[in-house]
């Protein structure tokens, strides 16, 4: 019962630090070891828990190479938001992305391989999940998890699992001769 009253001040002021040297044990303890990295897997560093984006009667757009953070929230007010993130960094594990759309249109393009939880309602509108070209729900692995959750009032909340551009393939196929014609 001791020990518990001596470490009691942790429970009641956790966010007041008591002296600088119980600053640096607390971080310590924090730290990761050097054991939890896995070789081969990829570990995004520095990543953001939360970020977000907001269109307002504009558009707005994110692909290419770019970090998506555990929690996005994405909000589209009678505007655009489109998120490609098949080039994006994403974490090992779950991350959610929260879509709202009011009167306006939010696009998410989503690799084959990450696996997508689609939970979201709709007023007047469209929450939906699709499956483009060949990809498919049961290649993807669990290591990587997008939770895409939130509301459609009279707007449309699209989220499309594909693969790379098939146009493009099919192009490099006549190019290099190989494929379909």
């Amino acid at each position: 019962m001791a020990d518990f009253k001596a470490e009691d001040h942790r429970l009641t002021k956790p966010a007041e630090p008591r002296s600088l040297g119980y600053t640096g044990e607390l971080s310590q303890q924090l730290e990761p070891t050097s054991g939890y990295e896995e070789p081969g897997r990829q570990v995004v560093s520095n990543a953001r828990s939360t970020s977000g984006v907001v269109s307002f009667l504009s558009s707005h757009e994110r692909e290419g190479r770019w970090q998506l953070p555990r929690r996005f929230r994405a909000l589209a007010v009678m505007g655009n938001v489109e998120l490609d993130l098949r080039a994006a960094e994403i974490g090992y594990g779950l991350s959610v992305i929260e879509a709202v759309a009011v009167f306006g249109n939010i696009e998410i393009t989503i690799s084959p391989e990450i696996a997508v939880e689609c939970d979201g309602d709709s007023l007047l509108g469209t929450f939906v999940l699709k499956y483009d070209g060949r990809a498919n729900p049961a290649v993807a692995s669990r290591d990587r998890v997008i939770s895409v959750t939130g509301t459609a009032y009279a707007g449309a909340v699209t989220v499309t699992v594909k693969g790379p551009d098939e146009k493009l393939l099919a192009k490099l196929g006549r190019t290099f001769g190989f494929g379909e014609t």
